[in-house]
């Protein structure tokens, strides 16, 4: 028999403080405070943060504010996160500015995933798709990369990378079920990030959750779950907090098979 699993999402959905991480990190705290998977509990738990959620989006010297990811004792946020995954319980994925890996090397708009107990950055990914502020200071990441949570094939992308289609289907190509997408996206342009979300989903039977930031003008909230029908499992307005759904995989084959309009591509 084969074992379809299950896994719990928690959209960290927050307004960031300009170039301060030490608020934000208590704020992230506060706001997963409830958030606390057990060992043994059967169904893991992933937790996603915004874009930058450390600085917000983009800080005024963003050079002054990149750090490593590779270790837990490699920068302050990458610390912050490996005792979020040990306080929860639950995998965190954050996103931060990351220093090239050669000297004299561009930015890298970076997101970090941590697992309780492993001292090493367990998975990341590097923005494919800078946006125009970025562009001069920040490199592009080389290509897409697909890492487990427990049994579910995840991606990850962030904000301006929802415009470009071909990004998520060479991740489904790889064998992603579950894309993430963490952004700093603004107000102005909300309806294209909730009409562009549904979207990626249909098109791609994939879940995907989203993740934005919220709290002035310049950032539009609506962080939302879409199952690969298309349909919105959860979302919210522009509110701080926490949403939360449990996706199933049992669905998704299910559908895949019912309506293989993926049988040609991967």
């Amino acid at each position: 028999m084969y074992f379809f699993p299950m896994l719990d999402l928690y959209l960290v959905q927050m307004d960031v403080f300009p170039n301060n991480k030490a608020k934000n990190f208590a704020k992230v705290f506060d706001l997963t405070a409830q958030i606390h998977k057990e060992q043994d509990d059967p169904v893991p738990g992933l937790i996603i943060l915004p874009e930058m959620f450390a600085t917000g989006y983009l800080p005024l010297h963003p050079e002054s504010a990149a750090e490593n990811f590779s270790t837990k004792d490699s920068g302050e946020t990458a610390k912050f996160l490996y005792e979020l995954a040990n306080k929860t319980g639950c995998a965190v994925m954050g996103a931060g500015i990351a220093k090239g890996d050669e000297p004299n090397k561009q930015l890298l708009n970076h997101s970090s995933v941590y697992l309780p107990a492993h001292p090493q950055e367990f998975a990341h990914y590097d923005k494919r798709h800078p946006f125009f502020m970025e562009q001069g200071k920040f490199s592009a990441g080389e290509k897409v990369n697909l890492f487990k949570i427990a049994n579910w094939n995840v991606a990850a992308t962030i904000c301006f990378d929802l415009r470009f289609p071909e990004l998520y289907r060479d991740a489904v190509k790889a064998g992603a079920r579950l894309i993430t997408v963490q952004a700093a996206w603004p107000a102005a342009r909300i309806a294209h990030w909730k009409t562009l979300l549904q979207a990626r989903a249909i098109e791609d039977q994939v879940y995907i959750a989203a993740v934005n930031c919220t709290g002035n003008a310049l950032n539009g909230g609506n962080s939302m779950i879409v199952n690969p029908k298309g349909d919105i499992m959860v979302s919210t307005d522009q509110k701080e907090g926490v949403i939360y759904a449990r996706i199933e995989s049992a669905p998704q084959e299910e559908y895949r098979e019912k309506f293989p309009v993926l049988k040609e591509i991967i």
